[in-house]
């Protein structure tokens, strides 16, 4: 009787080591794809010139070539916890090395998945603008010296943990960052580049 019993235990205890090794062996399903935050336009285009309707204005002392139009973006694949975006256009090259800021705008609600052409350019219930390198709440397009070779303008979507109605109208560049600093969940870029005519 024993016998048996020790038996049975054994081939049990087979059985079950088997049943323990087919189920590690089994390969494990495929994780869902995560979606890819990106940002496109169909105005501008990475590692391109940009076309004169988006570059800066003509002033009187200072004659940039364009039209001063901010151009459309369009984003997707962002991440699931965004709390707003922000756009920033930034050349890094600019004032012959701290770069310029040539736009600051936030608060953009996060179920937005673009901004529209112009934007920049007018008061806008989408969006809080901050302050570009001049002062003013608005978008300034690109304006590099005929003297220097083009320069690149970073036109870039911040996601943010940061809730749409959070910051003030108004920041500059280094205090828009300052506020946001250990909140910026991700960011996308197009680069292009600029130099007046």
């Amino acid at each position: 009787m024993l016998n048996r019993i020790l038996a049975a235990a054994a081939t049990a205890s087979g059985i079950a080591l088997f049943a323990a090794a087919a189920h590690a062996q089994a390969p494990a399903a495929p994780a869902a794809p995560t979606a890819i935050f990106a940002v496109t336009s169909p105005a501008i285009k990475d590692g391109t010139l940009i076309d004169k309707k988006y570059a800066g204005p003509n002033l009187p002392n200072m004659a940039c070539g364009g039209d001063n139009i901010s151009p459309p973006l369009q984003w997707s694949g962002a991440p699931a916890n965004t709390k707003s975006f922000a756009v920033l256009v930034f050349d890094f090259e600019g004032g012959r090395g701290p770069g310029v800021s040539h736009w600051v705008s936030y608060g953009i609600a996060p179920e937005a998945t673009g901004i529209p052409e112009g934007a920049g350019n007018k008061e806008n219930a989408a969006l809080r603008s901050g302050a570009n390198m001049r002062g003013a709440t608005e978008y300034f397009g690109p304006c590099a010296p005929a003297t220097d070779s083009p320069h690149h303008y970073i036109y870039s979507v911040y996601a943010l943990d940061v809730p749409k109605d959070e910051l003030p109208v108004g920041l500059k560049r280094d205090e828009f960052m300052e506020k946001v600093k250990g909140r910026i969940i991700n960011i996308v870029s197009i680069v292009t580049s600029y130099k007046r005519p």
